[in-house]
């Protein structure tokens, strides 16, 4: 035998079992794989019926496992978009159906949704993709060409912006769109109004709808014509149902035109307000029988707005029912004021307890946020801060929580650059501006004050 023979003997067997090994784990990794498969299935189909029952953080929450398993059906990314609207969450909506256009192009739901909540989200050069590919695919798209025309508008291209306003009522004289878009052209031409009659006529001919009176609304607004304003305000409010931007709009005019309201049951949609112009709401006997007998939306509306005051004994007693009712939002937004009382220990425990139901929760996630800030474990804090400024923009603690953790990482730069996008998107915070001159003050910068005139959800 060669010196080769006893390696030469025990080649072949060596291939033999390397590719019996070869096929053993490629078994395993279908075997895997297909669990994954049916585990995001399963998912995927718990969530469509949370949606369908109207329980969208359910929904959201199983979907968000179905992506987990599998990333690549875009059907689960609609899903997700749908459930994030659904929560008025249009960052997140806006993501999702983002993530569903890199898998699948042309769903027409994806591109109008890209380019409508772009728009609405200042993702300019994403909405005007999304409606350039709509229009590529889907010719004569009236929705399509209302965003470029609004887009138009931004950029300054009003002759453009009036090109679609003709087109999309050629097509069809009786589009609302098409006349909200030609009557926001003659307002921006001071014709007041001719955008007044067209609006009107369009409501004659489509009815009155939500984006026909927001739209006459701004008009009046421009106009400076209070009266026009009084008279379609409530038709506005009503039509806004649980969206508070418009229900605090209509109270800011209210305060500012002297009309003051006394209705305290609202006070979730204007505890900014009260910030500004009413510290001390409620005397004690009032606030005692909001506690007793108030609706569950006030109550957790007084104790957000006592909270942000540093009243933190009265925002405990105001949440003492809804805790007893084991109320999710109640408890998130405790564990907040658990934290504001120095007392750690029960605010994780109140924080991991809404977070296991709801990990995105806001109020959670800030109260998680200043702990892991408290104890030094600042990037943990960044990525809490960064959801809620995501997921709600509205919340302008997030922006506080995010600036906070750059600056103790010592990025000044950063932490600017969130506080003013705080204050672009939530121009009305008294409480975002306070922390941002308190923030300018202290890295030794001058204060520059943004311009806060009254401003609507919509705008001219």
């Amino acid at each position: 035998m060669n010196g080769f023979g006893a390696d030469a003997m025990s080649l072949p067997k060596l291939r033999h079992w390397v590719g019996i090994l070869a096929l053993f784990v490629a078994a395993l990794n279908m075997a895997g794989c297909n669990d994954r498969v049916q585990e995001a299935a399963d998912n995927a189909a718990l969530a469509q019926a949370h949606f369908d029952a109207g329980n969208f953080i359910e929904a959201r929450e199983s979907i968000h496992r179905a992506i987990a398993a599998r990333d690549d059906v875009p059907e689960y990314f609609i899903l997700l978009a749908r459930s994030e609207l659904a929560l008025q969450q249009t960052s997140g909506a806006f993501n999702a159906y983002s993530r569903a256009l890199d898998l699948q192009a042309d769903n027409l739901e994806v591109l109008q949704n890209i380019a409508e909540l772009g728009l609405q989200t200042d993702r300019i050069r994403e909405a005007d993709e999304a409606a350039d590919r709509m229009l590529l695919l889907f010719p004569g798209s009236a929705r399509a060409m209302l965003v470029k025309g609004f887009i138009a508008i931004e950029s300054g291209r009003p002759d453009d912006a009036r090109r679609y306003a003709a087109d999309i009522l050629r097509i069809n004289p009786d589009d609302e769109g098409g006349a909200i878009l030609s009557a926001r052209l003659s307002a921006l031409d001071g014709r007041f109004g001719e955008a007044v009659a067209e609006l009107q006529k369009a409501s004659n001919t489509v009815g009155e709808t939500e984006a026909l009176n927001a739209t006459l609304l701004e008009v009046y607004r421009a106009q400076g014509n209070a009266e026009g304003m009084r008279s379609v305000f409530p038709q506005v409010v009503a039509a806004a149902g649980q969206i508070a931007d418009y229900r605090l709009d209509y109270i800011n005019f209210l305060y500012k035109t002297e009309s003051r309201p006394n209705d305290l049951a609202m006070l979730a949609s204007f505890n900014r307000l009260l910030h500004e112009y009413d510290p001390s709401p409620l005397s004690a006997a009032q606030r005692q029988a909001m506690a007793q007998t108030g609706s569950r939306a006030s109550q957790i509306a007084l104790a957000r707005f006592y909270l942000e005051s540093s009243q933190l004994t009265e925002a405990t007693a105001m949440l003492e029912q809804p805790l007893a009712q084991e109320v999710l939002e109640a408890k998130a937004l405790a564990a907040r004021i658990l934290v504001a009382q120095g007392r750690a220990k029960a605010a994780d425990r109140m924080a991991a307890s809404v977070l296991a139901i709801d990990p995105r929760n806001p109020d959670a996630l800030l109260a998680r946020s200043a702990r892991r800030f408290a104890t030094g474990k600042l990037d943990a804090a960044i990525e809490d801060a960064n959801v809620i400024v995501s997921d709600a923009p509205q919340e302008y603690m997030g922006y506080v929580a995010l600036a906070n953790a750059y600056l103790a990482k010592r990025s000044a730069l950063r932490a600017r650059q969130v506080f003013e996008r705080g204050v672009d998107a939530l121009p009305q915070s008294i409480l975002l501006t306070q922390s941002y001159e308190q923030f300018l003050r202290r890295i030794g910068s001058p204060i520059v004050r943004h311009g806060a005139p009254i401003a609507g959800p919509g705008m001219l």
